[in-house]
């Protein structure tokens, strides 16, 4: 097992202009954010660049939380490499994209292109980057979430990146319980990507919290990978363990492979700050 942080430094379209006194600020192809991030703790660096945001998340018990500027559309889209994300203000203080993994899309695109007919499933999948950016290698894949306005995205994504309109099994679903009906059935994956919020709600009300029901979901996984596996990755995100943690709950039911856990970092524009956002663990096939 081998610790290795992993660090995003932005690309064309998205950069992290700032940070600093509990807020982050970015650039999302053209439109400029000021939001919470709990990680940044430090002064701000260059507070006069906060000026320009085009809106701004404020925590508010009633009412709207974005305050957006005048002009400033509601929906947009990003840029990364070959595909197209839809990014709204309708989504909490997040906006439809966790560009921090980008280096993840990297490698899974990579992935589908060395290996012919790979099968993804994409768990707690959100709107998708990580399923478009595999179906777009060419994998087939299986995007599971609980939320429908989620779901929607997902398919918007698949349509602007160029896919067919069946590249991406889409399924509104409490993850736990259909990756058990996934091995009922006896589908198997080569690759798996999960990122399991603290809490959620399934369209049913399912109640997921990840210190009752992680080792339910861990426990399924040498059922759910075929035997030419290839990868798994485990994002984590406010959830209160650590990504050594996540490592060894691979490691315990995935022990032949290898395995690599640390945390998931911004790069700030024209500085050596960094802004660590989550955590991750992944395990290869050796």
């Amino acid at each position: 097992m081998k610790k290795n942080d992993v660090l995003t430094t932005g690309w064309k379209s998205y950069e992290l202009l700032d940070s600093g006194e509990g807020r982050k600020l970015e650039r999302f192809a053209g439109v400029i954010l000021d939001r919470p991030d709990p990680q940044a703790l430090w002064k701000k660096t260059a507070p006069e660049k906060w000026q320009q945001a085009d809106a701004q998340f404020v925590w508010a018990d009633k009412g709207d939380r974005w305050s957006v500027n005048k002009g400033i559309a509601e929906d947009w889209n990003i840029d990364w490499q070959d595909i197209s994300i839809n990014l709204s203000f309708k989504g909490f203080k997040h906006v439809g994209i966790f560009p921090e993994h980008s280096t993840q899309w990297a490698e899974l695109q990579s992935l589908g292109k060395k290996y012919d007919g790979l099968r993804m499933l994409n768990l707690f999948g959100y709107t998708g980057a990580a399923s478009v950016a595999a179906a777009r290698s060419g994998m087939k894949v299986t995007h599971v979430d609980a939320s429908k306005q989620t779901i929607q995205t997902v398919k918007d994504n698949a349509e602007s990146s160029g896919l067919k309109g069946d590249a991406i099994r889409v399924i509104t679903d409490d993850a736990l319980k259909y990756a058990k009906r996934l091995i009922q059935r006896g589908e198997q994956f080569e690759v798996i990507v999960m990122d399991p919020p603290a809490f959620g709600r399934g369209p049913k009300g399912e109640v997921w919290k990840i210190e009752e029901k992680i080792l339910e979901l861990m426990a399924l996984l040498p059922e759910l990978l075929s035997e030419n596996a290839k990868l798994v990755i485990m994002n984590g995100y406010a959830s209160g363990f650590s990504a050594r943690t996540f490592g060894e709950l691979l490691f315990d039911v995935l022990p032949k492979g290898s395995i690599t856990y640390g945390e998931i970092g911004i790069q700030q524009q024209s500085s050596d700050r960094l802004l660590t956002t989550g955590i991750y663990a992944k395990w290869q096939d050796r």
